[in-house]
């Protein structure tokens, strides 16, 4: 693999990184020991699935504190999140083409799944 085009991603990768600022420990390291792009998607696969885990965790908590209709309101507003981050990811794919493609589409789940955990968190725990 080209090492413009690995510095390109480091770069690129780097910049989500930074602005949100709560990877996991274990997923920074796994990408600086990633030396190809098999070992990078294992590592955003990795990581994924925690934000995942801790957005399901958050969404249920939150379910439990709302009433009815906000909890209604709540699961449709999720389905409509989850359509939204996947049609979005998937154009992210096709924009980007080449063989970076897979990363970036896996990027953006794991980001934007990351940046759902933190928004219903502070939906959960205001002021915090």
């Amino acid at each position: 693999m080209n090492k413009q085009l690995l510095m390109g991603l480091a770069l690129v990768g780097s910049v989500p990184m930074a602005m949100a600022g709560d990877n996991s420990p274990s997923y920074t390291q796994c990408m600086d020991k990633a030396s190809t792009t098999v070992a990078m998607s294992s590592c955003i696969q990795g990581e994924t699935k925690l934000k995942d885990a801790q957005l399901n965790r958050i969404y249920k908590q939150l379910m439990t504190k709302l009433e009815a209709t906000p909890q209604k309101s709540l699961r449709d507003v999720q389905r409509q999140w989850i359509a939204y981050r996947d049609s979005n990811c998937k154009f992210h794919v096709q924009a980007s083409g080449g063989t970076m493609a897979p990363l970036e589409g896996a990027m953006c789940v794991m980001d934007m799944t990351r940046e759902r955990a933190a928004e219903l968190e502070r939906v959960l725990s205001p002021g915090q």
